[in-house]
């Protein structure tokens, strides 16, 4: 045995590890305690500057709100759309002209009739029909609605619209009073809290940039469906939190916040190398006084090893005799100089081995997904979490799915090509789920999906859309449209609280879209079902 590889190394590295190992978990505590401190004061921070842009938000869609209602409560406005004169016309003009005045805002008053006609416009635009616009729709079920970003149809300009509906003495909408908004202000308004370090976005339901802190590449005007921040939608299942992703090329965080008022999402994005900027300059301070610190208990462990470590290697060699001649047969042999170093090869070997074993036995060999027993047993223990620790507001979803003309495909174009149709549609699963989301393959083209911790039925519907849309775009060997996807989905508790109870309800709403044209999602507890 050499001694600069045996035991007196050991000894040396271990008096070293006594010194170098309370200097480590000082620095690596120490770096671990900044990130967590300079991360939650950023997380305070930028929720801090999403309510104030949610309270600018409320306010001004409050104050629009008030005023309109008190408008459409106008006996004289109510009269005129019921009988229209030359008289009620000049009042309901001066009314709407005065509400501008009242705002200075340079924003649009408009009355609307039953038949969707705009009577008045106090920009004097051209008059268009809304009937179509989902703000006069709402108006004509008796109810107030903010809109998403849409163009006008009189100017072309993208705007916002806050209506509140007109209605008679017995209660029915007999047209509506309107708002619209361009939103320059707000615009203004975010650009004002805006730092060098983060950006700051507003987004309404649909995805659509309603106001921006930085200048957005490839953004008209600050309004537009493909941008780089849309994908945060699909990634955000509550009103208010912080994720950690890759946006605009960096690791980031991304602090949102839903108002309430509009549904639109406010989100504060803040490069995550601007926390590790301040991380880095504090660890390094504390690296250089401790390696000084180092050197010297270094140096110390030496000569205390020199002094212990003879009579240690003798009986290390002692017992490196005995292990090498007269080990029995069947156990492990070591070889080498380092008796310990080949201990430690064997049992990583071993754990490899079975860090294999139990992985190969986990996944399906083909997709690399849970395999069909995996799943059945994750579901069971989420369920017995979730009934543990049920809430009146979470639930969670099994999804089971079904490729339609799989078989085709087969048939067709071979299993080669059939097995390259299900990789690529689980690597599709793969970029639509959340990390804890549970995805396998029971067998053939059959995938299951387990989500919980969900707030409400608009994710769920969200994600039947995605899978659909991953099925009916699937690209093979640039080939494409030779697949669909057909769901069924069963809700906890409501379809049940064992995993056969789900998984039945899940595989009878998946016959119910086979039986019904395929390529699409039923589940019992929807109001519709999607189309094929």
């Amino acid at each position: 045995m050499e001694i600069n590889k045996g035991i007196r190394a050991r000894v040396f590295f271990f008096f070293a590890m006594m010194g170098a190992i309370p200097f480590l978990i000082l620095v690596i505590a120490g770096g671990y305690n900044a990130v967590d401190e300079l991360e939650d004061f950023s997380k305070q921070n930028s929720l801090l500057r999403n309510a104030i842009i949610s309270e600018h938000v409320t306010d001004f869609i409050s104050k629009n709100q008030a005023v309109l209602r008190s408008i459409a409560l106008s006996p004289k406005l109510i009269e005129y759309l019921q009988t229209p004169t030359d008289e009620g016309r000049a009042y309901v003009s001066k009314l709407l002209y005065d509400t501008d005045f009242i705002f200075d805002d340079n924003n649009v008053t408009a009355l609307t009739g039953a038949d969707g006609w705009q009577i008045i416009r106090t920009d004097g635009a051209t008059l268009v029909n809304l009937t179509k616009r989902q703000h006069f729709q709402e108006a004509m079920k008796g109810r107030g609605y903010i809109s998403d970003i849409i163009s006008s149809m009189a100017t072309g300009k993208m705007i916002i619209v806050i209506e509140a509906p007109v209605v008679d003495a017995n209660g029915k909408a007999i047209g509506m009073v309107q708002r619209n908004f361009n939103l320059a202000a707000l615009q203004d308004f975010v650009q004002n809290l805006d730092d060098s370090e983060s950006s700051i976005v507003v987004m309404d339901r649909t995805g659509r940039i309603i106001a921006n802190s930085d200048n957005i590449p490839g953004l008209s005007g600050g309004y537009n469906m493909d941008n780089n921040y849309k994908f945060l939608l699909d990634r955000i299942y509550n009103s208010s939190g912080v994720l950690r992703d890759n946006i605009n090329g960096e690791d980031s965080l991304a602090t949102y916040s839903r108002n309430m008022d509009t549904g639109w999402m406010i989100v504060t994005i803040r490069p995550y190398h601007f926390i590790m900027d301040q991380v880095y300059d504090k660890a390094t301070k504390a690296i250089l006084f401790g390696l000084f610190m180092l050197i010297i208990g270094m140096l110390l462990a030496y000569l205390l090893t020199i002094r212990v470590t003879k009579p240690i290697i003798e009986m290390t060699e002692v017992v490196d005799e005995i292990v090498s001649g007269k080990m029995p047969s069947g156990e492990l042999e070591v070889k080498g100089d380092d008796e310990f170093k080949q201990v430690a090869v064997a049992v990583n070997k071993l754990r490899s081995e079975r860090d294999a074993y139990q992985l190969e036995s986990e996944l399906d060999k083909l997709t690399e997904l849970f395999n069909k027993k995996t799943m059945e047993n994750l579901c069971k223990m989420k369920l017995k979490t979730f009934n543990e620790n049920e809430s009146a507001n979470v639930f969670m979803a099994l999804y089971v799915i079904d490729l339609d003309h799989f078989k085709e495909v087969n048939d067709l174009l071979g299993h080669q090509f059939g097995d390259k149709v299900l990789v690529e549609f689980a690597k599709g699963l793969r970029k639509i789920f959340r990390p804890n989301d549970c995805i396998g393959r029971f067998g053939g083209d059959e995938f299951v999906i387990i989500v919980d911790s969900l707030p409400n039925m608009e994710v769920v519907i969200r994600k039947a859309e995605q899978i659909k849309q991953i099925a009916f775009n699937l690209t093979v060997e640039d080939s494409s449209k030779f697949v669909t996807a057909s769901i069924g989905i069963a809700i906890a508790p409501q379809n049940g609280r064992t995993y056969d109870d789900l998984f039945a309800s899940a595989d009878k709403a998946l016959y119910h879209v086979k039986r019904n044209g395929k390529n699409g999602y039923y589940c019992e507890l929807f109001d519709t079902e999607s189309e094929a």
